[in-house]
């Protein structure tokens, strides 16, 4: 997916106006959170915007990227259109690349009915719970004017047996809504420090490919676990983590520090600036993926190197030195002399008796170098036949036998009979050479073979007229 670079960013709330303002070339772009910007209708129901915030917002001069919080998709119960219509014109309004919403829940129904969690929940990491997660994620999708990420949630609870594991549901649900992913590295280390799957597993279970977007964080502790509060710096380890993973994020486009504005105070603008600045760190060590050869320029590279042609440009030079390309000349070779074997049936034998399987091969490679593959059998054997009768090779019988050949194929397509002229005696020759004996003692003489369509293309010699 042709998505744009944005760089190192922040997530925005009102009351980081100090941090931004003393932040000035470290802030590549901000991710919104648009539920900060909605409110009540006059009804109490419906939701709007409050426009004269999302302006101001909007006119801050950095690219946006809209990040929900209210209307998950991780559960079987999905928001109301009406308020993921909202949120797509928001991502519209702020121009947004993407957008994306966390993979959990916080819709109940409760003894007094429907309830809110006020809370992100982790959702139920079974098969079930995949399929529901992917209907939730494809509805919004299928409603949202630009692609969507989710976000990888924090889980407080301990591993289930009957459950996946963590990364494993995070991949399937990947795959099967075909969507990006936000991964919060502070999420998932927090996760392996309460006691959960380990974040080296978990990488190895998600499709790095689809990772857009990277969070960090800082944390704090309650009673033994650690939250993810984003009330801080992020933790030394957490970045160590992050510059092992990075570099194997091939689609990374965006790498967001998340601090809640009440912490900016304790955090202080110098510490804030250092670590934007060691995010910019890790973004130079991120690997993006390169654009790389087109379709068409693959095709027409490695197509050429298939059929033994030299290399002459700087994709096919690279292509040529896998070891791979010598096996699928093998193969391409095998390929085209099996197309000729089965139709120069009894020509391909008679070359091999009286001058062997080498030299047959040897003329094979000889003709695949001055002449391309041919798609159809009856083109590549009538190739291969005209530049057999060009050598004049010494092979007894060789010219009778190749034109013999070359109208069972034609008689073959067209179903009309056809004379063919032998020099020889052609019911005992052809019967040797169909039996894959040299044929000997052959009396010579002008002979006709009269070839009829239900003697093609599998003609045994004794249902064939010689004629004298």
């Amino acid at each position: 997916m042709n998505l744009p670079e944005l760089g190192v960013g922040l997530t925005w709330f009102s009351g980081l106006e100090p941090a931004l303002e003393s932040s000035a070339g470290l802030i590549d772009l901000l991710e919104i959170e648009p539920q900060g910007f909605w409110r009540r209708a006059s009804d109490g129901t419906s939701l709007i915007a409050d426009v004269a915030s999302l302006q101001a917002v909007q006119s801050i001069p950095l690219p946006k990227l809209v990040h929900g919080i209210g209307f998950p998709v991780g559960g079987t119960r999905a928001p109301l259109a009406a308020e993921i219509d909202l949120l797509a014109q928001t991502a519209l309004q702020l121009n947004a690349p993407w957008l994306s919403e966390h993979l959990s829940f916080n819709k109940v129904n409760g003894p007094s009915g429907a309830q809110h969690t006020s809370f992100l929940l982790p959702p139920r990491q079974t098969v079930a719970g995949v399929e529901a997660a992917v209907r939730s994620v494809r509805a919004m999708s299928a409603r949202m004017p630009v692609p969507m990420a989710f976000e990888t949630g924090v889980n407080y609870l301990r591993p289930r047996p009957d459950e996946l594991p963590d990364g494993e549901f995070i991949g399937r649900v990947a795959e099967r809504a075909d969507c990006g992913i936000l991964l919060d590295l502070h999420n998932i280390w927090a996760n392996e420090r309460n006691g959960r799957q380990s974040v080296a597993d978990y990488l190895d279970q998600i499709p790095l490919d689809r990772v857009w977007e990277v969070h960090l964080a800082g944390g704090s502790d309650l009673r033994g676990y650690w939250l993810d509060a984003h009330s801080g710096a992020v933790p030394a380890e957490l970045m160590e983590l992050a510059a092992q993973v990075l570099p194997r994020l091939p689609n990374l486009k965006a790498l967001i520090f998340e601090l809640f504005p009440a912490y900016l105070p304790t955090v202080g603008i110098e510490l804030f600036r250092s670590q934007l600045e060691d995010l910019h760190r890790l973004w130079d060590r991120r690997r993006p993926l390169p654009a790389g050869p087109s379709p068409e320029e693959w095709e027409d590279a490695l197509g050429s190197l298939a059929i033994g042609s030299a290399p002459c440009t700087p994709l096919a030079t690279e292509l040529n030195s896998d070891p791979g390309i010598a096996i699928i000349r093998e193969v391409v070779g095998q390929f085209r002399a099996s197309m000729v074997a089965r139709t120069l049936r009894l020509s391909s034998r008679l070359i091999m008796m009286e001058r062997g399987s080498a030299f047959l091969e040897s003329l094979l490679s000889e003709y695949w170098s001055e002449h391309p593959p041919q798609p159809f059998a009856f083109d590549e054997a009538e190739g291969f036949a005209a530049f057999l009768r060009c050598r004049r090779l010494d092979v007894p019988f060789l010219d009778e036998v190749l034109e013999y050949d070359r109208a069972v194929m034609a008689t073959a397509l067209d179903g009309n009979e056809r004379l063919i002229p032998f020099r020889a005696d052609p019911l005992p020759l052809l019967r040797a050479i169909g039996a894959g004996r040299r044929p000997v003692d052959i009396q010579q003489g002008n002979f006709e073979v009269l070839l009829t369509s239900d003697a093609a293309p599998d003609a045994t010699v004794s249902s064939l007229q010689a004629i004298h």
